[in-house]
Order: structure tokens, then sequence, then C-alpha cells
């Protein structure tokens, strides 16, 4: 498919004073390079998992503190394992049972919009962060058997799921990638609640 998709960004402080609304803060971002890999669809789970650590250690982004990641998610049998191999050896490192990270895609609703698929995946990431809120994963019968999702850390919304409701804060992070090999990784922080 083919999309587009457009943000608004401005310093937090011009937000307040013009009294928009607020769906989420960036907190850090990076980019990085795949490298050689396989074949030009494979993903190169070691360089999204070093730009996932970078992201978080220039930001002091603690990736235990992660409530919610907008994965690439193709649905494809050999990037998706990849994807979540990364994601889990980062984000979902040490989680206990109860604290397991929960991991989707718009792709699954809207479909792959190409050069779009960034900015859709920040825009829903966004939302879950606006509402407190992560939609089950859509079009989901089987989750992918080559993923251990509990053994990653990470498990998938099957029901509309409160995203941590009585936390002052919830962080939310975005994978994307490009055809040729990049990597893209955002950390979002919902937005301050309005003051009364």
């Amino acid at each position: 498919g083919e999309g587009a998709g457009v943000v608004v960004l401005k310093p937090l402080h011009a937000a307040v004073r013009d009294g928009d609304n607020i769906y989420g803060l960036i907190c850090g971002s990076g980019v990085n390079q795949d490298g050689r890999t396989n074949g030009i669809t494979v993903p190169n789970p070691e360089s999204q998992a070093a730009l996932i650590r970078q992201v978080c250690n220039t930001y002091a982004i603690n990736p235990a503190d992660i409530q919610y990641i907008e994965a690439h998610g193709t649905g494809t049998p050999v990037g998706d394992p990849l994807e979540a191999k990364a994601l889990g050896s980062v984000i979902g490192a040490g989680r206990q049972a109860d604290d397991l990270c929960l991991v989707g895609s718009i792709k699954s609703t809207i479909g792959h919009t190409e050069a779009a698929a960034g900015i859709a995946g920040l825009i829903k990431a966004a939302l879950c962060l606006s509402h407190r809120k992560v939609p089950p994963q859509a079009n989901l019968d089987t989750p992918n058997p080559a993923i251990p999702f509990a053994e990653l850390g990470l498990r998938l919304p099957r029901v509309a799921e409160p995203l941590a409701p009585n936390a002052d804060k919830v962080l939310a992070c975005v994978n994307s990638f490009g055809y040729g090999g990049t990597n893209a990784h955002v950390v979002l922080q919902s937005a301050p609640l309005p003051v009364e």
C-alpha cells in the first residue's frame, strides 16, 4: 500500500502556551544501518538491538520502563522473529511474567504503507499514550510460533488493554526499518496531565 502521515512537532512549552492537544513527547530517537545481511529484506537483529541500546543510553531511558512497543512488524516469517529477538534482548530483558512489554504493529490494521510506515507507527504509539490504552493486535489468529514472546519479555495484546493507568508517565517506543537496511527507533512519553 501507499500512505502519508503528518504530525506537528513543537517544543513542549510552546504547545502548552498555545493550548494544543499534546499526544506525546519525544524523549529520544536515533538511526543506524544494518550493514551486510543475507538479503535486502533480511534485517540484522544485532544492529537493531545496538540502536535501541544507543537511544536508551543517550537519553537516559531505562528500557524496563517502556510499556509498549510499536514494532515494524511486517508479518513476515523471517523479519518478525529477528525484530522480536532484538526487542527482547534490550526492552524485554529481565522482565517478570507480570511485567511483559506489550508489542503490536499498525500494519495488521492498515497494511504496509511503504515510506509512511514509520509515521503510521508513531501516530499509533502517540494515540496509545494519549488514551492510555493499547488496542488488540488486529487480524491475529495465531501468533508466530517462531517467536517465544514470554521468553523475550514481550506480550501481544489480544484485547484492548489499559496502559499503566496508575503511572504518572508512560513510555512507548517505535521501531521502523527502511528497505535498504536503515533502522530507526523513537521513544515517546505520555504528555503531562493538564493542570486544572
